[in-house]
């Protein structure tokens, strides 16, 4: 059953995050519904459910649901807008919530206006058929989709989620990429003489596993003399998780440095191109992330120990990390420290 509400007035007051947007923006404010004035789309919309009542009367109660909109249902704008006002509220990352905005942008569009309860299976095969995304994307924009509509069964503005009988096919996961010791030290000793804050800020995450968002987030007084803290605010799964530090990235840390670094995309930008340039590695995606896990995960031999370290399921450790290194290479990687300067 929708939710009844006064005709005109929106769902939701809160203001919605700056980070995750609304619908309501105006590349999405072009289709023909939302140009009309909007005591005149309100009397169209009225008259059109209400010619769609006559017909069920005229056709004996069988005319097809949904095919007229009556003033109470929830539009896919109203919806997408009032779900995602619900996750900034609920303090998601804001990389989350940009990456959500996009993909259901995407979806909305061309339906800005139509019930929510109006979608189809067909219409989301049909969506994501007319796009040229890889299948990854494709399932990953369908998980969202699918998230929006399992909150509006809870809200009561639906009653199942479509999105639940698409079928896509499998994709195969992207091997991760990782730097060898020798290539870590490198790293290392080229950013302590590029700039002892990026030696800092790497000496981080190669040793704790701090994804690149998080160690955007964390600040000097979350390093504390045993472990490095990541509050629950600060991570990406919004648990807290505490790391230990080990010998050598204290070693690491005894060479100075301060953070958080402003301007920290751009500083990493110019550095990954420097380092290209002058020692031909390259920096693959969370290569610091990945490296951690794996040279964790063969030192320590402790699976959940790592996966907590980390902020991930032991599953996924798993399925990515397991014998990705020789033992040599893990206890090489976790005796790197700075070398001796003359």
């Amino acid at each position: 059953m929708t939710q009844k509400r006064q005709a005109g007035k929106p769902i939701d007051d809160p203001p919605s995050s700056p980070v995750a947007g609304t619908l309501s923006d105006s590349n999405l404010q072009n289709s023909a519904a939302s140009a009309l004035a909007p005591d005149l789309a309100r009397e169209l919309l009225q008259a059109l459910a209400r010619v769609g009542e006559i017909a069920s009367q005229m056709l004996g109660g069988n005319a097809t649901p949904g095919v007229f909109r009556s003033e109470d249902s929830v539009t896919v704008a109203e919806a997408v807008n009032t779900f995602l006002r619900a996750k900034a509220r609920a303090d998601r990352s804001d990389r989350y919530l940009c990456a959500l905005r996009v993909s259901l942008q995407s979806f909305a569009r061309g339906r800005f206006s139509a019930a929510i309860t109006e979608i189809t299976v067909t219409d989301l095969e049909k969506w994501l058929e007319s796009q040229n995304w890889s299948s990854r994307t494709q399932h990953n924009y369908l998980s969202d989709v699918s998230t929006l509509f399992n909150f509006c069964i809870r809200r009561g503005w639906a009653t199942h989620n479509p999105a639940a009988a698409v079928e896509l096919p499998d994709y195969g996961q992207a091997p991760i990429s990782l730097h060898t010791p020798d290539q870590v030290r490198t790293v290392l000793e080229f950013a302590r003489a590029y700039d002892v804050k990026i030696c800092r800020a790497l000496a981080v995450r190669y040793f704790t596993g701090l994804r690149s968002a998080e160690m955007g987030r964390i600040a000097e007084e979350d390093i504390r003399a045993e472990f490095v803290e990541v509050t629950a605010a600060k991570s990406k799964t919004r648990s807290r998780r505490l790391v230990p530090i080990q010998p050598n990235l204290k070693a690491w840390l005894q060479l100075g440095g301060k953070l958080p670094l402003r301007d920290m995309n751009n500083r990493m930008r110019w550095f990954t191109a420097a380092l290209l340039k002058k020692h031909s590695i390259d920096w693959p995606h969370n290569v610091t992330r990945h490296s951690f896990c794996s040279y964790h995960l063969e030192k320590f031999r402790n699976a959940g120990e790592t996966a907590l370290q980390a902020g991930h399921t032991e599953d996924m450790l798993f399925r990515n990390y397991r014998e990705r290194v020789t033992p040599d290479q893990a206890k090489e990687f976790w005796s790197i420290t700075p070398r001796l300067t003359p």
